[in-house]
């Protein structure tokens, strides 16, 4: 048994993936208070807990109206990042889930030695956005690593042949 989905989602997975990372950095950077963009992603959506930030906690399904575009992004790039990492290659063997085990061991070790220096030394609302950074930052450093193995490997494979 197998959890890697086809190889066919691999490329198209691994571009969309890494123009959301891109196109995510450019919106914290350039759109995030920009109130023409937001307003396109603002609207009415399910929420199960919702507090204000001076308000009430409220607990069970009601409607509130929020800027989506976040939680969208989030989403789509948890999805591709998956996808492309998680997809087999053309020929799959024991040296390529070497790889890919390895590249996700390393990626785990990089994230929380970062987490630690966060924790040691960022404190204020900042470290809200720290946090936020590090969901996707495991996914992100696994991605680059493994595509970095890849590469290196496949060029070596092509230099003996």
């Amino acid at each position: 048994m197998t959890l890697l989905l086809s190889y066919r989602y691999k490329w198209f997975s691994r571009i969309a993936f890494y123009s959301l990372v891109l196109f995510g950095l450019v919106y914290l950077i350039f759109l995030q208070d920009n109130q023409a963009f937001e307003s396109l992603f603002t609207f009415k959506v399910p929420a199960l807990i919702n507090s204000e930030i001076f308000g009430d906690l409220v607990i069970g399904l009601q409607w509130v109206e929020a800027m989506f575009f976040d939680e969208a992004l989030s989403v789509l790039l948890i999805v591709f990042g998956l996808m492309s990492g998680f997809s087999k290659e053309r020929y799959e063997d024991e040296y390529i889930d070497k790889m890919r085990n390895d590249s996700l061991r390393w990626s785990l070790f990089i994230n929380y030695g970062i987490l630690l220096l966060t924790l040691l030394g960022v404190y204020g609302i900042i470290y809200l956005s720290f946090m936020f950074a590090q969901l996707f930052l495991i996914i992100l450093l696994f991605n680059l690593l493994f595509d970095i193995k890849l590469y290196l490997h496949y060029k070596s494979v092509a230099n003996e042949e």
